[in-house]
């Protein structure tokens, strides 16, 4: 799913919304941030997003981007990718603190209703009304965009900090 592009920030898709809780999960056992973000403001954030395509998100901001530029704005999304830096609303920029388990539970959360939803979704605040299969795919551009400042840890530092007694498994037989 994620390779690493310039040594640092990865390519990351999802195909489909089932492949980001697993992720995300994988992520939550061990990884390094390459962004200003810690893996609980994404979550939080992302959380939030899912949360607002049904609940609803402000749009009183992009008035004009929308009325003029959101067909090209969603295409250049889907294509793309998010640039990075951007931001549709300052109000869903995270706290500073974030308790990582609460936010990767409440993404959870609301990935599962999300899934679970089959009511009318809201607008976007910058795309305007989407289909279900759009706001999919605009979910999925999401979630890759902010996951991919997070880096798993590969197995061998990932297995150095889980103490001692580990080495047959990390150098082939010999317990260091």
């Amino acid at each position: 799913m994620g390779t690493a592009v310039n040594g640092e920030r990865r390519a990351l898709t999802f195909n489909d919304l089932a492949q980001v809780m697993p992720e995300v999960f994988g992520l939550a056992a061990g990884h390094r941030v390459v962004g200003a973000w810690t893996l609980g403001q994404m979550c939080r954030h992302l959380a939030q997003s899912f949360i607002g395509s049904m609940d609803g998100l402000d749009l009183s901001r992009h008035r004009f981007k929308r009325l003029f530029f959101r067909r090209r704005m969603l295409r250049t999304a889907l294509t793309k990718g998010i640039p990075p830096g951007y931001t549709v609303d300052a109000r869903l920029t995270p706290p500073a603190q974030v308790d990582t388990g609460e936010a990767v539970v409440a993404l959870a959360c609301a990935v599962r209703r999300y899934q679970d939803h089959d009511g009318a979704l809201c607008e976007h605040p910058l795309f305007g009304n989407l289909s279900r299969d759009l706001w999919d795919q605009v979910h999925r551009v999401h979630c890759a965009h902010h996951l991919s400042f997070a880096l798993p840890l590969a197995w061998k530092e990932h297995g150095q900090h889980c103490g001692t007694g580990l080495g047959h498994l990390l150098n082939g037989g010999d317990d260091a």
